[in-house]
């Protein structure tokens, strides 16, 4: 008799795991597009610089992001020319693949990088034209003097659209603040602020060269709010003071009231309100002649804190009048890139800490409970302020506990984010907290504030 035949089970292999390309999402939203856009983008260069159409799409572009699907060899060629990046700066190879290749270049060649002489002169074409400066091709062929001749011969030629294309580049970068480390994006800033010098050392007076100071402006700006978080304050102040001479030739007051609202928050956190306080009487005047009403909003909003903290009550609270006056009236339409984080819960968030300063629980109690209730839980800079400033709250109502669990809520996006500022209001929340430093959530707020350190 035949033994019945065991039935086996088919083999089953495990699916590859998904891994974000997050790389390449960064470089996406540094420019301040959708997967849409980029999609968009992608077909018209292709059809620019291909001579033939591309079928992408902002789903495909979705699936890419996500680690659902790779980008062809052709596509990972046009986003390497449209964005200026190489393969592992899009997320196209690994770490450890790009590690193989700076011990051995043939080892992670890329089958998609051109190769011959002909082929770099067309890639060097293809970025320049992304870019929107005009470069003469050099391969390595060429002999030394028509190298140098070629690099003698070589401008910007700067239009309306590519500063309009610079100018969402800085709103990206702006954006991605919100959420990365300063160290980690620094760098990308910096990369931006060669890219407009250039452009601006070859740029003749005209409308477009003003806008393009504008834009090189803001990003000045930004690169000391960088430099700030990274405690590097001298640098910081570099920063802004070349962010004011953009200013001053782009006859931009905003931005001008921008950079001094910035610089205000080092005697803030000093401890030298005062100074921090005719920074922001100038910041303000800077804004009456030319600023928006969300960057007024802001500025007397900041006023409000800091006249708090001299302890004159009348001038914090006719400030908080102000901000919620332009707050009310500011058009979001007509926002600049730096008001992109001042939204109604970080309104209420100074509200908050106004208020607490000025030893007034239940103002700040009511301006909490209006500050949660609209906030997202997403672990941005801003948030870690919010949650630092409700838990002052919860200490003068002598709520030690709940105080001390927003605070590790708090210290968790610092963690996450390395904001010195957020570490520093929680430092204060801590500070007040000494008639509990007995108690365990007070011992567990101290740990974390040690892992820290």
């Amino acid at each position: 008799m035949t033994a019945p035949a065991r039935a086996v089970s088919p083999a089953v292999s495990n699916p590859p795991e998904r891994i974000p390309n997050t790389r390449l999402r960064t470089c996406r939203e540094e420019r301040s597009w959708s997967q849409e856009r980029l999609a968009t983008e992608l077909r018209r260069f292709a059809v620019i610089h291909e001579g033939r159409e591309a079928g992408v799409t902002g789903n495909m572009v979705c699936k890419w992001e996500k680690g659902d699907k790779k980008p062809s060899l052709r596509y990972q060629r046009l986003l390497r020319a449209l964005f200026h990046r190489s393969s592992g700066e899009l997320g196209f190879i690994d770490d450890e693949t790009m590690t193989r290749v700076r011990t051995d270049p043939e080892a992670g060649r890329d089958p998609g990088q051109p190769q011959t002489s002909v082929e770099r002169r067309s890639f060097l074409r293809m970025v320049a034209a992304a870019g929107g400066v005009a470069v003469t091709p050099v391969t390595f062929d060429t002999e030394p003097w028509d190298r140098l001749s070629a690099a003698l011969r070589q401008q910007a030629v700067v239009t309306p659209s590519i500063v309009d294309d610079l100018s969402a580049r800085t709103a990206g970068l702006f954006g991605l603040e919100e959420r990365v480390p300063a160290r980690a994006l620094m760098d990308k800033v910096t990369t931006h602020l060669v890219t407009l010098s250039r452009l601006l050392e070859t740029s003749p007076r005209s409308a477009v060269r003003r806008d393009l100071a504008a834009t090189a402006g803001e990003a000045a700006a930004l690169a000391g709010w960088l430099a700030f978080d990274m405690r590097d304050n001298t640098r910081a102040l570099a920063y802004y003071r070349v962010a004011v001479e953009a200013a001053r030739e782009a006859d931009d007051n905003a931005l001008w009231a921008c950079v001094l609202g910035y610089e205000s928050y080092q005697p803030g956190m000093a401890g030298r309100p005062d100074q921090a306080c005719a920074l922001l009487t100038e910041a303000q005047r800077r804004a009456a002649l030319g600023g928006s009403m969300m960057t007024r909003a802001w500025l007397a909003a900041r006023e409000a804190e800091e006249q708090a903290s001299r302890g004159d009550s009348g001038a914090a609270l006719r400030a908080l009048e102000r901000a919620g006056d332009a707050y009310d009236r500011a058009d979001p339409a007509h926002d600049r890139v730096w008001t992109q984080f001042f939204d109604r819960p970080r309104l209420n968030g100074m509200k908050v800490t106004t208020f607490t300063r000025l030893r007034r629980p239940d103002a700040a109690y009511a301006a909490a409970a209006e500050s949660l209730s609209p906030t997202s839980p997403t672990a941005t800079k801003k948030r870690s302020l919010l949650l630092a400033a409700l838990a002052e709250v919860h200490i003068h109502r002598r709520e030690p506990d709940q105080a001390c669990q927003l605070a590790a809520d708090a210290l968790a996006i610092v963690a996450q984010t390395d904001f010195s500022l957020g570490l520093a209001r929680v430092r204060q929340v801590r500070d007040q907290l000494r008639p509990w430093r007995e108690t365990q959530p007070v011992r567990d707020l101290d740990e974390q504030l040690r892992v820290l350190a």
